[in-house]
């Protein structure tokens, strides 16, 4: 095939390397791995042809074909790295319009096919070579990609150029840290992606004023996505004193713009609402807590609530998924923890949905379906990181207060984070405004004084083990059980301890210490439990 193809190059027989050049590409549409071509240096000469016919101008009408073959070559990072040099990438460059700022916005209906085509072949090199990220990030492709991105909505360029554009610049953020900061400060690529993010969104608006529908259509969801995880990228990135108020418009006036999107994301198919929520997600993970009472605001033209599509989303994440990662859901609790310590009045909302007034005290706090059961079972994970995250944000939504954490997740489930800071002792924290209004339910006081603190649930009176023993039975089965326990802590199975006067874990000298410091502690912590509050 190699052999046919060059001699028709070298005939110029245009019809003939048209043909040849869509039968390669028939053969191997879904093919990601050339190893056959490796094989006998096929893969190198098919390359090299296909670049060599992109040069001559009068071969023009063969450029699609020449750049689908390149791009369907370029899923296979086998050998990319050797043969990939920067001759090649500034061909391709040149067949998106990414070479010069005149140029770059000269979009017509007969170079579309071959902008995207070229810019689907960058998009793949650069994810798989570093040759042409290098290049890429030290020529003029930023600039002409964030020049073009101006003028997406004054001039009409098609949906697909606009999504490989953002596309490759998200690559390009992604692995070049230096061009972030160059798009960010130079190039002020923050507002124009903004820009764009509004644009869509307006026009979404003004759709369902006129269909009354606000749907996001596919491809603005799959646009917008690619926005959200390019700005995710210039944001990650720590910014400069100089900058940061100047940052904090940008921060306010993007936050409004995702809120809508938030709110927009209800009216999506599922797959596209999960798509748009999570990136919308990721990105708030970066911006300056203070800025997140953006999210409290209501949208003018729609009653649906951003802060509540955020608690619905890592609800929904709980309820599909049976062992939650770090990674599936850490992103969800940092918004919410993040916006709760630092904004009173977002805390006060994310509380009345996952920490609503006690009334179920009859079942364990990490039983049943609701966010506070799903979030109590993640206190014991073995997972370290997703627990601390869990329990800091409960913590949080109670005001630090440790005798309100006891009362809706128990003590066994919130004993690691008492003992880890210190907070055994403690009841709660000044830093929060203090108890003003009883909301403790009817259920909650019926069975206040009979709630077991340590199960975080009522418990019904049980027998007596000792009410047909006589004195000495009673004394032998004691003793029987203090000596059990002193051997195992002997051979070191356990390590009995008492809370010291930091708040920790002390181990003890005898299991006797025991039973006070237990007794002491629960009557400390019952005696100084003040009502739940609503306000904050």
């Amino acid at each position: 095939m190699i052999s046919e193809i060059n001699a028709a190059i070298k005939q110029n027989d245009f019809q003939r390397i048209k043909v040849l050049v869509e039968t390669v590409i028939e053969e191997h549409t879904n093919t990601f791995s050339f190893d056959a071509f490796h094989a006998d240096n096929t893969f190198k000469q098919l390359w090299e042809s296909m670049f060599l016919c992109l040069t001559v101008e009068s071969y023009r009408c063969i450029h699609k074909q020449c750049l689908t073959c390149i791009r369907l070559l370029s899923r296979d990072k086998t050998h990319l790295k050797d043969i990939v040099i920067e001759k090649h990438i500034n061909i391709l460059l040149h067949c998106a319009n990414l070479v010069d700022n005149t140029l770059c916005i000269v979009i017509t209906t007969e170079n579309t096919d071959i902008i995207v085509e070229g810019l689907k072949c960058l998009c793949n090199i650069v994810y798989n070579c570093d040759t042409a990220q290098e290049v890429c990030c030290s020529n003029k492709t930023v600039d002409c990609i964030i020049l073009r991105l101006r003028t997406y909505f004054e001039q009409n360029i098609p949906y697909v150029i606009k999504y490989f554009d953002i596309k490759l610049l998200f690559l390009l953020t992604a692995f070049n840290k230096d061009i972030r900061l160059k798009i960010t400060e130079e190039l002020h690529g923050l507002t124009y992606l903004t820009e764009v993010l509004d644009n869509i969104l307006r026009g979404t608006i003004e759709d369902s004023s006129k269909n009354n529908s606000s749907s996001l259509q596919e491809e603005n969801v799959l646009l917008s996505c690619e926005i959200l995880k390019t700005l995710f990228n210039l944001t990650v990135i720590p910014k400069s004193e100089s900058t940061v108020e100047d940052d904090y418009s940008i921060w306010i006036r993007l936050i409004s713009i995702l809120r809508d999107l938030l709110v927009t994301s209800n009216f999506v198919i599922p797959l596209f609402q999960d798509n748009i929520i999570c990136n919308v997600i990721n990105l708030l993970t970066n911006a300056p807590p203070t800025c997140l009472d953006q999210l409290l605001v209501k949208s003018h033209w729609c009653e649906f609530d951003a802060l509540k599509v955020i608690v619905n989303f890592l609800d929904n994440k709980l309820s599909n998924t049976e062992n939650p990662t770090y990674e599936h859901i850490s992103p969800t609790l940092m918004v919410l923890l993040k916006g709760s310590r630092c904004i009173a009045k977002f805390r006060c909302e994310v509380r009345q949905q996952i920490l609503p007034p006690l009334k179920d005290v009859i079942n364990r706090p990490e039983q049943g379906k609701t966010l506070r059961n799903k979030l109590c079972r993640l206190l014991t994970t073995p997972n370290v990181s997703l627990r601390d995250l869990v329990a800091e944000l409960l913590f949080v939504l109670c005001k630090e207060n440790v005798g309100r954490m006891i009362k809706y997740t128990g003590f066994g489930n919130a004993a690691g984070l008492f003992a880890n800071r210190g907070l055994l002792c403690k009841t709660s924290n000044p830093d929060y405004s203090s108890d003003s209004e009883d909301s403790d339910t009817e259920e909650y006081l019926t069975y206040k004084d009979q709630i077991n603190p340590v199960l975080g649930c009522y418990e019904p009176p049980k027998p007596n083990p000792f009410e047909c023993m006589s004195v000495e039975q009673q004394e032998h089965e004691v003793m029987q059980l203090v000596s059990k326990m002193d051997k195992l802590t002997r051979e070191g199975v356990i390590q009995p301890c008492k809370i010291g006067d930091d708040g920790r874990p002390k181990p003890i000298e005898h299991v006797l210490q025991l039973q006070e410091e237990l007794m002491n502690h629960f009557t400390n912590i019952k005696n100084k439990d003040g009502p739940d509050d609503e306000s904050d």
